[in-house]
């Protein structure tokens, strides 16, 4: 297990490599009426003015290879095998592998050749990701072979064969191939000897393939389990668990989870799903952090969790604000330059504020947005985190304006700005324009329900890219101009069909 998995301390380091070369469309389900419009639901239809969908990566093909510098070797040493015309090339299903390969002479003892041992490795990783130097390095990658090459040891001969293997592998995040040739020496009779090991030979990136691909599930529930197994397949230190029935004690936990680079799965109120448990017990946390009070997750699931990880706690507050400010000082403590602030009426303005104030290292705090001024305690948050800058996620019928003024006049805060729009699908638009000048990756959510983009704004925050909310039918068409200059080239939807439809996944624009 990485460093970046189990120690939280650490943060978004090679998960925000993983974020350069893939959009994720995320979704959200049904929201009560919102300060914000609902928006529009139809199609765009023949000869109406759109926005053009991202253009997508096509990336099936041969591989740009990337040889690494040939190990230095000492008079009695070698490397082998001999590897030649190596191709990789991307397929619908992973990839195939293909080399010439030759067993190595000695470089002292005549009629003497050695196999070798070709190792392949892939990992999560982009064209700016550090390749491992040797496989032994880091936590178990993703996938692990010793192609069965049918060299000899030794042979007194020159042996030689061709190597080609179709390996299954999700392509749905970008990859890292490494293929590494082994070193040894020959014997010695004298004090000194060598010794063996492993050396990097070569490398290429596989990124996902073109069209946008989907994590689902039975239930909202399942859904976050999905997301969780696809973000932290080799586990996680931390692990958030919220309601799943209902969206305000758990709108911060997005970018608090992400803060820990954390997983955040969802349960009923009253019993731990056996898919959650199982969920949790693979990924084999130190800490589960519980979000919100009883009414929001019974004694008996915390009971449940505790069973889990003696080291469970709990989050909670006498409501939704005081929950939001609590869990804005635990995750974020008090060097805190950037804060968001969402109305806590609603959920689709915070649930796209999440990875974006995450990427900014920053909470969501809820605030009365209908209120005439900012709350004293509110207030005190902003000060104890040491904000000094303020994003308003959404307009002024979602935070007044006169919250906003009081924003301006605390103490410290040197700047508010606010992201609104005509519905929340404009408002999102505007909330990632401004966070994320550029994504390789981004996550969309329907704007009608909650439970799918909440988990998907810890992945996303985690690994840096916006998670946008859309209609449920169909993509607005600012979000689409926004995924073009963001330069977006994947998108994957979070939720089966009833949730986003195929219209959506065809990046299909609304009619206005």
């Amino acid at each position: 297990m990485s460093l970046l998995e189990r120690n939280p301390s650490v943060f978004r380091t090679t998960a925000s490599v993983a974020a350069s070369a893939v959009a994720v469309i995320a979704l959200a389900l049904v929201a009560p009426a919102s300060a914000s419009a609902a928006g529009v639901t139809g199609v765009a239809g023949a000869g109406a003015a759109t926005a053009a969908a991202p253009q997508l990566a096509d990336s099936n093909g041969p591989l740009a290879i990337r040889y690494a510098t040939p190990p230095t070797l000492g008079p009695r040493d070698w490397n082998g095998p001999e590897v030649r015309n190596l191709a990789i090339t991307a397929t619908g299903e992973g990839f195939t592998v293909d080399f010439d390969y030759a067993s190595v002479p000695s470089p002292t003892i005549p009629n003497l050749f050695y196999g070798g041992l070709v190792t392949l490795l892939v990992d999560y990783g982009n064209a700016s990701t550090p390749v491992r130097p040797a496989p032994v390095i880091g936590g178990p990658p993703l996938l692990y072979d010793e192609p069965a090459l049918g060299l000899d040891a030794t042979s007194a001969t020159k042996q030689t064969g061709h190597f080609t293997h179709s390996y299954t592998i999700n392509r749905a995040d970008p990859l890292v191939i490494a293929l590494y040739t082994s070193t040894g020496c020959d014997p010695s009779s004298g004090p000194v000897g060598c010794g063996g090991g492993d050396d990097l030979f070569a490398s290429a990136v596989l990124t996902p393939p073109a069209g946008p691909d989907r994590v689902a599930g039975a239930d909202r529930f399942e859904v976050a389990v999905n997301i969780s197994e696809r973000a932290y397949p080799s586990g996680a230190f931390t692990v958030f668990v919220a309601t799943g029935a209902n969206y305000p004690d758990a709108l911060s936990a997005g970018p608090a989870a992400a803060r820990f680079n954390a997983p955040l799965l969802l349960t009923p109120s009253d019993a731990l799903p056996g898919s959650v448990r199982t969920e949790i017990e693979r990924l084999q946390p130190g800490r589960i952090v519980v979000v919100g009070g009883a009414n929001s997750v019974s004694g008996a699931v915390f009971d449940q969790l505790k069973s889990i990880q003696s080291n469970t706690e709990r989050i909670d507050g006498a409501d939704r604000f005081e929950v939001s400010r609590k869990l804005s000082e635990y995750a974020f403590g008090s060097h805190t330059e950037t804060a968001y602030v969402a109305t806590g009426a609603n959920f689709p303005d915070a649930l796209s504020a999440g990875a974006a104030a995450a990427n900014s290292y920053g909470p969501v705090v809820l605030v009365n947005g209908g209120a005439s001024s900012l709350d004293a305690s509110t207030i005190a948050t902003l000060t104890t985190l040491g904000v000094k800058n303020v994003v308003i996620a959404g307009g002024p019928n979602s935070v007044s304006p006169g919250v906003e003024a009081s924003l301006a006049s605390v103490a410290g805060i040197t700047s508010v700005v606010r992201d609104g729009g005509a519905d929340r699908f404009a408002a999102s638009a505007n909330i990632n324009n401004r966070a994320f000048p550029s994504a390789g990756r981004a996550f969309l959510a329907t704007g009608l329900k909650f439970p799918d983009a909440l988990a998907g704004s810890a992945w996303a925050g985690a690994i840096g890219a916006p998670l946008y909310v859309v209609n449920s039918s169909c993509v607005p068409q600012a979000t689409l101009s926004a995924m073009n200059a963001q330069g977006v080239t994947h998108v994957t939807l979070l939720g089966g069909t009833a949730t986003l439809t195929t219209t959506v996944e065809s990046l299909t624009a609304c009619a206005s």
